[in-house]
C-alpha cells in the first residue's frame, strides 16, 4: 500500500466522521430548545402532578420507540452518540473550555487525521503517519486534563475567601441561599460560576443536598467535599453554621500553605520524573516521523520486540516509584 492509498483511506475516514457530527450537531442544535424546557419542568414538578405524569408517559412511549429503532441498529446508535456528546460535554465544561462538544470532535478529527494525512500523501511511511495520528488523538485529552487541574486549583484557592465571605454574611442574618447567591454574585470564577449553577438548580426545584452534591461532583476536591459535608450534617444536626464555616476555612488556609511547601520541596523530582518519564517516549515518537528505518528494528525483530517490552516496564515501574516518592499524603 502506498502514501497516495493510505492518504485516499484517511480521507474518507475523515470526510466520513465530519459528516457524523456535523448530522449529531444539527439534530442536537434543532432539539436543545425542547430538551431545556422538559429538564427544567422535571426538576420543578417534584410531585407526582397531572403534567408530569403526562410527561412520564411521552417518555416511556419514546423509550420504547428507541427500544424498537435498537432492533433496527438505528435506536442504539443515536443513543450512544448522545451519550458519547454529554461525556463530552461535561469535560469541557470541567475543564471551563467554552466550545461545543461537536466543534471539539471537529478540532480533534483535524489533529488526528490532517497530520497523519499529509505525512502519508508525502509518502513519509506507515510509521510516521501512525505516530502523527496518535500523538494528535493525544494532544487534546491531555489539555482538557491540565485544564481541569488549573482550574480545581484555582477554585480550592478561592474557597478560603468564600467561606470568611459567607461567614460574614451568615452573621450579618442572612439565609444561607442567599449567601450563596451573594458568592455567586461577587466572586469570579470558577467559584463564582459553580454557586451560580448551585442557586440556578436549587430555583428549579432541586434540594440543597443535590446542587451542592452535583457541584462537588463538577469539582472533585476534597476541600469542598470537607464543606458540603459539614453543611449537610449541620442542617440536619444543627449548630452555628458560620462558626463551622470560620474553622473549615482557617482548615482549608493551612492545607493551602502545606500544600505550597510540600510543591516546592518535591519539585525538582516531580520535574525530574517528568523529564525521565518524557524524554524516552519523545525521542521514540521524534526518531519515528524522523527516521522510522531505525526504529522498524524495534518492531520488525526478536530482539527488537524484547528491548521494547522490557523498555516499556521498566518505564512504567520507573513512572510510579518516582510518583511515589514525590507524593505526600496530609
Amino acid at each position: 500500500m502506498n502514501g497516495l492509498q493510505i492518504s485516499i483511506i484517511i480521507l474518507a475516514v475523515a470526510i466520513a466522521l465530519f459528516n457524523f457530527f456535523l448530522w449529531v450537531s444539527i439534530m442536537g442544535t434543532a432539539t436543545q430548545s425542547r430538551r431545556i424546557v422538559e429538564k427544567r419542568v422535571d426538576k420543578i414538578a417534584s410531585k407526582k402532578s397531572g403534567l408530569t405524569l403526562q410527561l412520564q408517559e411521552k417518555k416511556k412511549e419514546r423509550k420504547s420507540s428507541i427500544l424498537k429503532r435498537a432492533i433496527d441498529g438505528s435506536g442504539k446508535q443515536s443513543v450512544q452518540r448522545k451519550r458519547l456528546m454529554d461525556t463530552i460535554f461535561n469535560e469541557l465544561i470541567l475543564a471551563d473550555i467554552m466550545m461545543k462538544p461537536e466543534e471539539f470532535c471537529l478540532i480533534w478529527i483535524v489533529l488526528t487525521f490532517v497530520p497523519a494525512g499529509l505525512a502519508a500523501l508525502f509518502q513519509l511511511g506507515v510509521m510516521p503517519s501512525a505516530t502523527l495520528a496518535a500523538i494528535g488523538a493525544f494532544v487534546p485529552i491531555v489539555y482538557i486534563k491540565i485544564k481541569k487541574d488549573n482550574r480545581r486549583k484555582a477554585f480550592e484557592a478561592q474557597l478560603g475567601d468564600t467561606l470568611i465571605m459567607m461567614c460574614n454574611g451568615l452573621r450579618s442574618g442572612f439565609s444561607f441561599n442567599q449567601v450563596m447567591e451573594n458568592v455567586a454574585n461577587d466572586m469570579p470564577p470558577p467559584i463564582g460560576i459553580e454557586f451560580g449553577r448551585v442557586c440556578n438548580e436549587i430555583r428549579y426545584g432541586a434540594t440543597m443536598e443535590e446542587a451542592l452534591n452535583n457541584m462537588c461532583d463538577r469539582v472533585k476536591s476534597a476541600d469542598l467535599l470537607l464543606v458540603v459535608s459539614a453543611v449537610l450534617i449541620q442542617r440536619t444536626t444543627g449548630g452555628n453554621l458560620s462558626e463551622i464555616l470560620s474553622t473549615i476555612s482557617n482548615t482549608i488556609r493551612e492545607r493551602i500553605k502545606i500544600k505550597g511547601e510540600i510543591s516546592s520541596i518535591t519539585a525538582q523530582g516531580r520535574m525530574s520524573g517528568l523529564i525521565i518519564g518524557a524524554l524516552p517516549i519523545g525521542i521514540a515518537a521524534i526518531l519515528m516521523v524522523v527516521n522510522p528505518e531505525y526504529m522498524s528494528t524495534f518492531f520488525t525483530t526478536t530482539v527488537g520486540n524484547i528491548m521494547l517490552v522490557v523498555s516499556v516496564v521498566m518505564e512504567v515501574i520507573g513512572f510510579f516509584a518516582i510518583r511515589k516518592v514525590v507524593s505526600i499524603e496530609y
